[in-house]
């Protein structure tokens, strides 16, 4: 199924890239940020890693549901919604600082950027030729990471209000969600058809039968940013305390 215009491609892909980035922008702002804060609050460093798994658990519980909706109402409206999504929890954030409030937050976080990942990616792989996909999936991963490296600079706004990179955050994805207004909607290719008796279920297993080896990269560099992540914290606590132990013998001194 196909629009009567379509778009300009130049301006289609142009929007894409910036909203994967937006998307990667908060994902790299909120895990500083909100780790700070909590640990402001109190929260142990067990507490703090638990609460920003959220995110991501959000992301594999949409995983498997977003291709029926991006096929049946196309790309625009799955990727309106999770921007809209995303403005609307980065601004309740501030608004009440718990726990479990802001874990639930961060469940809502990942699943409606997978919604504008998904979407986003399989709307640039489907229009781009076979001469400039890899070329164009290279852009796209580009800007996730450019985002994701921008967003922890947010933190230094907390020391002029802790509301304010919220706020910042969510107006980007205001912007970015009004530009986007103005492309028309498309639907991925249907002619071949992917949905089996076997299910949502029977898919994923047959992918891991034939693609298990293009899973190993991915898994791989999962664990080791988790792994880097968490030695990187513990070894910020050691600092921390060998500091502070040499300071006060220094005093007594």
């Amino acid at each position: 199924m196909t629009t009567l215009q379509s778009n300009s491609p130049t301006f289609r892909f142009t929007m894409l890239v910036i909203m994967v980035f937006i998307a990667g922008f908060v994902q790299g702002m909120l895990l500083p940020l909100l780790a700070i804060l909590l640990e402001q609050a109190g929260y142990s460093s067990a507490s703090n890693g638990f609460n920003a798994i959220a995110l991501y658990i959000g992301i594999l519980i949409a995983s498997p549901f977003i291709e029926h909706p991006v096929r049946k109402y196309g790309y625009k409206p799955v990727i309106s919604i999770g921007l809209i999504a995303v403005i609307v929890t980065l601004l309740l954030f501030p608004l009440w600082q718990s726990f479990w409030f802001w874990f639930i937050l961060r469940l809502i976080i990942g699943i409606a950027d997978n919604m504008v990942h998904f979407s986003t990616q399989v709307w640039i792989t489907s229009t781009s030729s076979k001469a400039v996909r890899g070329r164009n999936i290279a852009i796209y991963g580009l800007a996730f990471s450019a985002g994701f490296a921008g967003g922890p600079l947010m933190s230094n706004l907390l020391a002029i209000d802790e509301r304010l990179p919220f706020v910042i955050a969510a107006l980007f994805c205001a912007m970015i969600w009004v530009i986007m207004l103005k492309l028309r909607n498309e639907w991925p290719d249907n002619t071949v058809e992917t949905v089996q008796q076997s299910g949502v279920l029977g898919r994923y297993l047959l992918v891991i039968k034939y693609g298990w080896f293009a899973f190993l990269p991915p898994l791989t560099f999962g664990f080791m940013e988790a792994t880097i992540h968490a030695v990187t914290r513990f070894m910020q606590c050691v600092w921390a305390l060998t500091s502070n132990g040499f300071h006060l013998y220094c005093q007594r001194l």
